[in-house]
């Protein structure tokens, strides 16, 4: 069968029609070719006419790019040709093209109200669908009035039962320790104590004790994203495969049905319970996210309030976990890896309370406050610059929602459905961004951890050169509770306990992984 590019949705039609479909081995090769060809369709109709002299990174498979090459090498690949073309160009990358945005034109997108970050994350990794939620159930925009309005103008007060709750999460993997415990790598501790706490935030004192609700809350975006992670990346450039695996996964798969399961039966009988105690004069309202949306949330059709709330409590998780535990794992490889990096976090501390009029072994939740954590600074520019070099190549996908072609200042066209990535690699860690070095022998690969110290730029706050929690109206709303708890975690430990590393701390240079390698021994 000769394959043609269709110029319009009725030759697609035509073509499709075509398709002899008399046996299974037809049927499997019309499948495969009405795929290619709706593909080629969206390429052709999205890139047609986008006459704007950008360059494009040469590539000889048409449906996986240079995928194979980004992910073999994505640092050799990305200096290669972030230096070959410049800020602005072109890559096909994951089955479909994608430009590539570097230096002050990031700007540009972040700005932009029609490029959208979750309609073009979505097209790889649908969370919502992968649990089972509806397209139209709990938008973006719900998510950010949750975290902006119940959540961080109430840190102070959330502050010392997250304490609480970290310090719970820590003796659930080390336990009463006797002496030495080595620990193969740090996430799995970092991960239950960043859980226990958020659950406290999210769901409340009570529900925060129910340790196989805590194990949900810590393991549904690994477990949900490694169906993903395993995928054959043929299907990368199939749209509507890539899709209907994900719905599959949300309707069928065994780890979306236990933790569906496990939190709607820890949530339901809770909010039965305060609907029904509200109704009492002496009631005590309780203080948490979950309240918030009982009272506030508007219950779409079809659906009853518990399965609502604990949808938009997933939603929170996939927000926030993970990407908390994983950056305060980086922190803390970081801290390890540099040699007398503790002793000199721990000094900070020490000073920071003592200047406080605090006993500097006092109990965690009344010395480790709002207030006192954020004034140690020499913690804060160590958290900016680890995740600053994370490892990240091109990120932060986005969209063109808008109906009309977008034009960047340099002449780039980015038409309607078109994807941008971030170079966060050039923004972040490249020397060759002339504007962002203070001064010619600064090294920006280099990991210096006071680096912003008394600079006006504690880790909370984005910029051009530092993208972790995006720019502008995309950036992340929780990236202060976030700080909050990775800070709070180092505080702990390096009061608390020993740390050090048994083995070598290996930083990853692949995609697959953005976290360290490394056995940690723990002891009082």
């Amino acid at each position: 069968m000769q394959l043609t590019i269709p110029s319009s949705l009725d030759q697609i039609i035509e073509t499709v029609k075509d398709i002899n479909l008399s046996s299974r081995q037809q049927q499997t090769i019309g499948l495969l070719t009405a795929a290619t060809v709706i593909t080629s369709y969206t390429f052709y109709r999205l890139f047609k006419g986008s006459r704007d002299n950008c360059p494009t990174v040469p590539y000889r498979d048409p449906f996986n790019g240079s995928s194979a090459e980004y992910r073999k090498d994505p640092s050799a690949f990305v200096k290669k040709w972030t230096e070959e073309f410049g800020p602005v160009y072109r890559v096909h990358l994951f089955g479909r093209m994608h430009t590539i945005v570097s230096g002050r034109y990031v700007r540009e997108v972040f700005m932009n109200s029609n490029f959208d970050f979750h309609t073009g994350i979505e097209k790889r990794f649908d969370m919502k669908t992968m649990a089972d939620i509806r397209d139209d159930e709990v938008p973006a925009s719900d998510t950010r009035i949750a975290v902006v309005q119940y959540l961080t103008p109430h840190l102070k007060y959330f502050t010392p039962r997250a304490v609480d709750n970290l310090n719970i999460g820590l003796h659930d993997i080390v336990g009463d320790l006797q002496g030495k415990k080595e620990l193969p790598h740090l996430y799995p501790l970092v991960q239950r104590m960043v859980s226990r706490a958020s659950a406290s935030v999210f769901v409340g004192t009570k529900l925060c004790q129910n340790s196989e609700l805590i194990t949900s809350f810590q393991e549904i975006t690994g477990d949900l994203g490694s169906y993903i992670r395993a995928e054959n990346y043929w299907i990368e450039p199939f749209q509507v495969l890539m899709k209907l695996k994900m719905w599959y996964i949300g309707k069928f798969s065994a780890s979306t049905r236990k933790h569906r399961k496990v939190m709607l039966n820890a949530i339901t009988p809770e909010i039965k319970s305060r609907l029904e105690n509200a109704k009492k004069p002496d009631w005590e309202r309780p203080n948490d996210i979950l309240q918030d949306l009982i009272e506030n949330s508007k219950i779409p059709a079809g659906r009853d309030i518990a399965t609502h709330i604990t949808n938009q409590i997933i939603v929170l998780i996939f927000a926030s976990i993970h990407t908390t535990s994983e950056n305060g794992t980086i922190v803390l490889y970081h801290i390890l890896n540099t040699p007398g990096l503790i002793e000199e976090l721990y000094k900070e501390q020490q000073e920071v309370l003592t200047n406080a009029g605090l006993d500097p072994n006092g109990k965690s939740s009344e010395v480790f406050t709002f207030d006192i954590i954020k004034s140690m600074v020499k913690l804060d520019s160590v958290c900016r610059e680890s995740m600053r070099l994370r490892n990240e190549f091109y990120e932060l996908t986005h969209t063109n929602v808008g109906k009309n072609k977008i034009v960047l200042s340099n002449g780039t066209i980015i038409p309607p459905g078109g994807d941008v990535l971030i170079n966060a690699w050039y923004n972040q860690q490249s020397n060759d961004w002339e504007e962002m070095k203070k001064d010619k022998s600064e090294d920006r690969t280099e990991f210096k951890p006071f680096r912003y110290v008394n600079t006006g730029y504690p880790s909370t706050k984005v910029s051009d050169d530092y993208l972790v929690f995006g720019e502008g109206k995309h950036a992340c709303p929780g990236r202060w509770f976030a700080i909050q708890e990775i800070k709070t975690v180092i505080s702990l430990l390096i009061r608390d306990y020993k740390l050090r590393p048994t083995s070598d701390i290996i930083f990853p240079t692949t995609i697959q992984t953005a976290m360290p390698f490394g056995s940690v021994s723990i002891e009082k």
